[in-house]
């Protein structure tokens, strides 16, 4: 499974620095410096970055590729929690706090990495706005961590569908104003938390209405509009 379908240029990365919040604050000689220290890395599809429990001692940004975080659990059943595609970070917690992975992190295509050690890290929280900076994309986790548990809760299928479909292509729209979701049905599911076999009957319905068309690993939101629609609803959950 390729979530990517052509090479893209890796990204520069100050340039991935400077466009994230928590760093955008900081002089360009600061970016450069803390650049200067990190190390590039190249990770195959498939293979796995780090996993749950393992020391967290770094922070990484994406400079190509897309990567999965998720859990497993004893029974071999995944979770997926975000993907995280070029131009974002990812690692912050087990950085800060030194404590082990809370998840495990998986090349979905060929990614290539910038890895930012915590002795290089942690000084520049000292620097004027980085904290509350920190804080603010710390605070936008937990809120989105919330928001999803709430979906899981309170949502029926329907609208953690079309809300997952349009929160993991809300920046993929292309001249057609259509979004491409590169993802397996069975990968979906896992984040809605439903079987492959309740996802595929939706997404047929869904196709049939053309709002979404099918494609091998692949999904492309065609009708923003009516799956917004039912993002929004205020569904009770489907008990049957």
């Amino acid at each position: 499974m390729t979530l990517v379908t052509r090479p893209r240029a890796p990204i520069d990365k100050v340039t991935v620095l400077s466009k994230h919040p928590m760093f955008s604050a900081l002089p360009l000689s600061v970016l450069e410096r803390l650049c200067s220290h990190a190390t590039t890395r190249t990770v195959q599809e498939g293979s796995v970055l780090f996993a749950k429990g393992d020391p967290g001692s770094s922070l990484f940004a994406v400079l190509s590729g897309t990567l999965k975080i998720s859990v497993m659990s004893a029974d071999g059943r995944e979770a997926i929690f975000n993907l995280v595609h070029a131009g974002e970070i990812f690692g912050e917690i087990a950085l800060l706090d030194g404590r082990p992975r809370t998840a495990d992190a998986v090349a979905m295509s060929d990614c290539q990495l910038m890895e930012i050690d915590r002795r290089y890290f942690i000084p520049i929280i000292e620097q004027p706005g980085v904290a509350l900076k920190l804080i603010d994309v710390l605070c936008a986790r937990l809120r989105w961590g919330s928001e999803h548990i709430e979906e899981l809760m309170f949502l029926d299928l329907q609208g953690r569908l079309a809300k997952t479909l349009l929160r993991l292509t809300e920046n993929h729209d292309d001249a057609k104003g259509e979004r491409t979701l590169n993802m397996t049905q069975s990968e979906v599911s896992h984040f809605v938390g439903m079987s492959r076999e309740a996802v595929n009957k939706q997404l047929r319905d869904w196709e049939g209405r053309r709002w979404v068309r099918l494609k091998r690993n692949g999904i492309v939101v065609l009708d923003v509009k009516a799956l917004s629609a039912l993002a929004a609803a205020d569904f009770e959950p489907d008990l049957s």
